[in-house]
């Protein structure tokens, strides 16, 4: 996972900053109970250590790299509950991977359909919680592949400070 990382600020430095300065809270006064940790970098780091610690493979540890990199971009501020809102923000994720997986690639760090199983766990961390059923149907055939997207599932789970956790 360092490596990861190393590779990550050093060539995409300006991802960093923005999924720095992205921060989950409400506002000033009212803070996020889903991330109390605050900005996007801190719950993608968490995120990143918990795939380290359970000793996940290289596909789970890179999606939990990227899972979130689209949140900068989709980060909204719902004008009816003053909430953060990141509607869209999985979709926007997989699109920006693409070019750094090719990047991976480049290096031999991931094959081609580790880089295509990382895009597709991307896209389908968010609709876990939404539509488990469904997903577990969608991926029968492919049980590595829900086994990769209930790892990083977990770990998006445990990399947060919450006071009202919901879990898939």
């Amino acid at each position: 996972m360092t490596q990861l990382l190393i590779w990550f600020q050093t060539n995409y430095p300006e991802l960093k900053n923005a999924l720095l300065n992205c921060h989950h809270n409400f506002d000033d006064k009212e803070t996020n109970p889903y991330h109390i940790e605050g900005d996007c970098w801190s719950h993608t780091m968490m995120v990143c250590k918990i795939a380290e610690l359970k000793s996940y493979d290289k596909v789970v540890q890179v999606a939990a790299l990227l899972h979130d990199i689209g949140k900068p971009n989709t980060r909204k501020v719902n004008s009816k509950n003053n909430h953060v809102q990141f509607f869209g923000h999985e979709e926007l994720s997989v699109k920006m991977a693409e070019p750094l997986l090719s990047d991976l690639m480049l290096r031999k760090i991931l094959n081609r359909e580790e880089a295509l199983e990382v895009l597709e766990l991307i896209a389908l961390h968010g609709e876990i919680y939404k539509n488990r059923e469904k997903i577990e149907e969608q991926l029968l055939t492919r049980p590595h592949v829900l086994q990769h997207l209930l790892e990083l599932a977990e770990c998006d789970n445990l990399g947060r400070f919450t006071s009202n956790l919901k879990t898939i």
